[in-house]
């Protein structure tokens, strides 16, 4: 049975001045946010044709689960640490399984 799982998929457009340093946390708080309960899937890639362009992959149980995970610090740190360092706005899509 399916339940109402949250599905986003993002895409970050870092300035390539920042890219490398944007990367070193986005790994770190990957790795914390793989240890969420409630986090199905969290992948982290890059796009090959816009190397800048980060592209965020993420399955949460429950809309509870995904409000819980952008209350935790590590979450809060890296966006706030993205503030002058990308070159568009995100564009985030939110997904639903069939």
């Amino acid at each position: 049975m399916m339940k109402n799982k949250i599905i986003t998929n993002a895409a970050l457009k870092i300035n390539p001045d920042f890219i490398n340093e944007v990367l070193v946390l986005a790994i770190e708080t990957k790795n914390h946010i793989l240890l969420e309960e409630g986090c199905e899937n969290f992948v982290l890639m890059r796009k090959i044709e816009e190397p800048n362009t980060i592209v965020i992959f993420a399955v949460y149980t429950s809309k509870e689960t995904y409000d819980w995970h952008l209350e935790q610090d590590y979450v809060k740190i890296f966006f706030a640490f993205l503030n002058g360092k990308l070159i568009a706005a995100p564009e985030v899509t939110y997904l639903k399984e069939i």
